[in-house]
């Protein structure tokens, strides 16, 4: 799906709550590694993303994944502080195609291994995923509870996840309880009339 589609889904949903990237990557390859889990090539990531296990949402369809680590296949390959990286069939400069690494430079693709958050699907090639983080303004239900995420959703449908870590009292949470946005590391779990919860 072309990415001014991207574009247009996500700007309906900006003001409302602060979490999504404005910048789109396209999935050029996605694929499922027996014993090992899902790869992507993702495009139009110049700078790496901002925070290890970094989380992405498609812009499609909702779905959530975690970056695990960065899979480097080229010793020439750009790098960066945030990611937890993985070798993989290392090349030389000289023994992969130059035109391959002149197009991956140009575009700025990079390759990462994910995992799903509350699914088991991978993204399809051609979606847009973008940066997900946890930044929101007010008060907003829990839908889900998973492993290590909360799933979110706002008054006006708008679905998020946060790391259950940096919830407080995130154990004694069940489905319909509220997570509320707090000016320091974590955020407070409340009830609909803002009470902290203390079950």
């Amino acid at each position: 799906m072309n990415c001014s589609i991207c574009r247009e889904r996500i700007r309906g949903v900006r003001g409302r709550i602060n979490m999504d990237s404005k910048v789109k990557h396209q999935v050029i390859n996605s694929n499922i590694l027996t014993n090992y889990g899902i790869i992507i090539e993702l495009d139009n990531v110049e700078n790496g993303f901002p925070v290890k296990k970094a989380v992405l949402k498609s812009v499609h369809s909702n779905l959530f994944w975690e970056i695990e680590q960065r899979i480097i296949e080229n010793l020439e390959e750009k790098r960066f502080d945030n990611e937890e990286i993985v070798f993989s069939n290392i090349n030389s400069k000289n023994s992969l195609s130059s035109e391959v690494l002149k197009n991956r430079v140009e575009k700025n693709i990079r390759l990462y291994k994910i995992s799903p958050i509350g699914h088991k699907e991978q993204p399809k090639i051609g979606e847009c995923l973008v940066f997900h983080s946890t930044t929101f303004r007010k008060k907003i239900r829990i839908k889900e509870i998973y492993d290590n995420y909360f799933l979110l959703e706002d008054e006006n449908n708008y679905i998020g996840v946060i790391p259950r870590r940096k919830v407080v009292r995130n154990e004694k949470a069940i489905i319909g309880d509220y997570v509320r946005h707090c000016e320091h590391q974590f955020h407070d779990l409340v009830d609909a009339n803002d009470n902290f919860i203390y079950r």
